[in-house]
C-alpha cells in the first residue's frame, strides 16, 4: 500500500514538471530487449532500467517484481561546484520508476540493438543500450535540449551463472568539463519478498545487497576494478524509499558523498545502491569516457557442506567437522548461526556463526563410546526454527572404546581348608564397565612348625652331637599357583569367585601362613584390558580327612 501511495503521488508530480515542454525524453519509451540466457533472463530498458528472472521462480530480483523492467539502473548526479554547467547544477539524471525513483530529468534513449553472442565464457551474451544526459539552459526549458553526455550500457551473461555484468562508458560530449557523482542504485526483491536484511562482505572483491531472511536468496552488486573502471567510492545497503528519497532525490545537492557505508541490520524493505565521485575532484575532460562496471548477482542457498559425512576417533578424543554455509554464487552467509543437534552417545545442542569465509565449526567432544549423528541447518532469520528453505546437512561420529575398566577387588574368607571343604576363599569383584575377569590366585605357603613332642627329641639329640657349626634351619616357603577361574560382572555389580584350597595342599600343608595374592583381569566388549591385585595373608586350617564308611559284617552261614 505504501509503495502505490507513493508512486501514485510521485508520478503525478512527474506529469506536472514535465508539462511545460514536451520534449523527446517524455515520449513513450520503447519495449525493453531482453538476454535469454540460462537459468537467467535479463531485461533491459531503453533508460538502462534492469530486471532479471531465474528460472522457476515466480517473479524478478528488483522490484516490482511481476514487470518485465525494475526499479534498478545507473544515475548521474551533477552537484554544485566551480567550473559546473549551470545548466545541469543541482539535476539528477536517470529513469522513472514505478516506486522510485521520480526524477524531473530523465535519460533519453537512443539505441538498443538485439542481443548478440552464443552465452558460453568465451563469447557471452552481449545487449548494448544508449541513452543520453539532455540538458536546456537555465531558464529556458521550451529550449532545444542539448546532448551533454552519452552513456552506453553493455550487459553480459554467460549461461549457468547466477549473475550478470553491467558496463557503463559515460563520454562527455560537451564543449567542458563534466563534474559529477555516478550512482548504481535498486530496489531488491527476492523470493518473493522485498523484505530483508543488508549484506556487506568486504572482499576483495566487495559485496553490497540485501538478504531474504526466510529463504536465503540474496542479490545486489558485485565491485569490479580495472584500468578501464574505477572503484567505489562509497556504498551503502539502506531500506525503501529511502534509496531514492532523500538519498538519490538529493545527490545532486552537494558533493558530498550521497552513499554512508551503512548496511541495515534489521528486516526491513531492503534497496541499495553504489557511488563513483571520481569525477567531481577529476572532471571528465571533453570526449573523453571513463568507465563504470560492476555484477550483479542473484542467488539461492547452497547446500550445507560438511567437510566430512563419517568421521571417527578414540574414545574422549573430540572430532570437530567444518560446515560450509555459502549460496550458489560462492557469497557466504558471514553472521549467520549454525544450529545444531548431536544425537546418539552423547547428546548436545548448540550454536555456531558462520565466519567471513563461510564456513563454521561444530564440535562432538566424544564423552562416550559408541555413535552420534550431528545434524546442523542454517538460521537465515534466526528464529531457532528451520524453515524448510534453511539449508540443512547430517554428518555421522564414531568414537572407539579405548578407556580399560576399573575393577575393585575384595578377598574375603579365612582359614580355608580342610580337602576343599572349609569356608572358601572368596574374591568380589566390582568393574565400572561390563566385562569379563579372569582371576588366577597363587599361595605362598610357611609351612606349620613340628608339634612339640618331636620338637624336644631334635633339641635333644642336638645338644648330645652339637655340629661344628650349628645352624639354625628357616622354614621353606611353598609357592602354589591355583586354577584360573572366570566370570562376568556387570557395572558396579560384584561377582563373587569361590577359590577352594586343594584337598592335596589343605593335607599337606594345614595350619601353616598362606600370604595370598589374586590377580584380576578385567577385559571389556572392545577388548580393552586392565588387571588389579589384592594380597591377603591367612591360614590353612588343619586337614581333617573324610570318615571311612565300613562295609557291612556278614552273618555266618549255618547249615543243617
Amino acid at each position: 500500500m505504501l509503495r502505490a501511495l507513493v508512486a501514485l503521488t510521485a508520478a503525478a508530480a512527474v506529469v506536472v514538471a514535465a508539462a511545460p515542454a514536451a520534449r523527446a525524453q517524455d515520449a513513450p519509451l520503447p519495449p525493453p530487449t531482453s538476454i535469454a540466457g540460462s537459468p537467467m533472463t535479463i531485461s533491459i530498458g531503453s533508460q538502462g532500467q534492469l530486471q532479471a528472472v531465474r528460472a522457476g521462480d515466480a517473479g524478478g530480483i528488483f522490484f516490482p517484481t511481476s514487470s518485465s523492467l525494475g526499479d534498478a539502473g545507473f544515475f548521474l548526479a551533477f552537484p554544485p561546484a566551480s567550473g559546473q554547467s549551470p545548466d545541469l547544477t543541482g539535476d539528477v539524471y536517470g529513469f522513472v520508476g514505478q516506486a522510485g525513483p521520480y526524477l524531473t530529468h530523465t535519460y533519453t534513449p537512443l539505441s538498443q540493438q538485439p542481443a548478440t553472442g552464443s552465452g558460453t565464457a568465451a563469447d557471452p551474451y552481449r545487449l548494448v543500450t544508449t541513452y543520453a544526459v539532455e540538458s536546456t539552459p537555465a531558464g529556458d526549458p521550451a529550449a532545444t535540449p542539448t546532448k551533454v553526455a552519452t552513456i552506453t550500457q553493455t550487459t553480459s551473461y554467460v549461461n549457468g551463472a547466477e549473475d550478470f555484468d553491467v558496463h557503463w562508458d559515460v563520454t562527455n560530449d560537451s564543449p567542458q568539463p563534466l563534474i559529477y557523482k555516478a550512482i548504481a542504485a535498486a530496489d531488491f526483491y527476492f523470493e518473493g519478498s522485498d523484505r530483508g536484511t543488508g549484506v556487506f562482505t568486504p572482499g576483495p572483491p566487495r559485496f553490497i545487497g540485501g538478504t531474504n531472511a526466510d529463504t536465503g536468496r540474496s542479490g545486489g552488486n558485485v565491485e569490479v576494478t580495472s584500468p578501464a573502471t574505477q572503484p567505489w567510492s562509497a556504498y551503502q545497503a539502506t531500506a525503501f524509499p529511502d534509496i531514492w528519497n532523500p538519498i538519490l532525490s538529493s545527490a545532486a545537492d552537494s558533493t558530498a558523498p550521497s552513499l554512508d557505508d551503512s548496511v541495515l541490520g534489521e528486516q526491513d524493505d531492503n534497496a541499495g545502491g553504489v557511488e563513483w565521485d571520481q569525477q567531481l575532484t577529476s572532471p571528465l575532460a571533453p570526449h573523453a569516457t571513463q568507465g563504470y562496471e560492476l555484477v550483479v548477482r542473484s542467488a539461492a542457498p547452497a547446500a550445507l557442506q560438511f567437510d566430512r559425512t563419517n568421521a571417527g576417533a578414540p574414545q574422549g578424543v573430540p572430532i570437530t567437522f567444518v560446515v560450509t554455509a555459502k549460496d550458489t554464487s560462492g557469497q557466504p552467509f558471514t553472521g549467520k548461526p549454525i544450529r545444531y543437534a548431536i544425537t546418539g552417545v552423547n547428546p548436545l545442542t548448540g550454536t555456531s556463526t558462520v565466519g567471513a569465509d563461510g564456513s563454521a565449526r561444530i564440535v562432538d567432544p566424544g564423552s562416550a563410546a559408541g555413535a552420534d549423528t550431528v545434524v546442523a541447518y542454517v538460521d537465515l532469520n534466526g528464529d531457532g526454527t528451520r524453515e524448510p528453505s534453511e539449508p540443512q546437512a547430517s554428518a555421522l561420529a564414531t568414537f572407539v572404546d579405548n578407556v580399560p575398566p576399573h575393577c575393585a577387588v575384595k578377598v574375603t574368607g579365612d582359614r580355608p581348608g580342610g580337602g576343599g571343604a572349609g569356608k572358601p576363599l572368596v574374591i568380589s569383584v566390582s568393574c565400572d564397565s561390563p566385562a569379563t575377569i579372569t582371576t588366577v590366585s597363587t599361595f605362598t605357603i610357611t609351612p606349620p612348625k613340628a608339634k612339640a613332642k618331636h620338637a624336644r627329641k631334635a633339641a635333644a639329640a642336638s645338644a648330645k652331637r652339637p655340629p661344628k657349626h650349628a645352624k639354625k634351619r628357616k622354614a621353606k616357603k611353598i609357592v602354589v599357583k591355583l586354577p584360573a577361574t572366570s566370570a562376568s560382572v556387570a557395572p558396579g555389580t560384584a561377582a563373587p569367585v569361590d577359590i577352594k584350597v586343594p584337598a592335596a595342599v589343605a593335607k599337606k600343608y594345614g595350619g601353616g601362613t598362606v600370604s595370598a595374592t589374586v590377580v584380576v583381569t578385567a577385559t571389556d566388549s572392545a577388548g580393552n584390558k586392565a588387571s588389579t591385585t589384592a594380597k591377603r595373608t591367612i591360614k590353612l586350617r588343619a586337614y581333617k580327612a573324610p570318615k571311612k564308611k565300613h562295609p557291612a559284617k556278614k552273618k555266618p552261614h549255618h547249615t543243617k
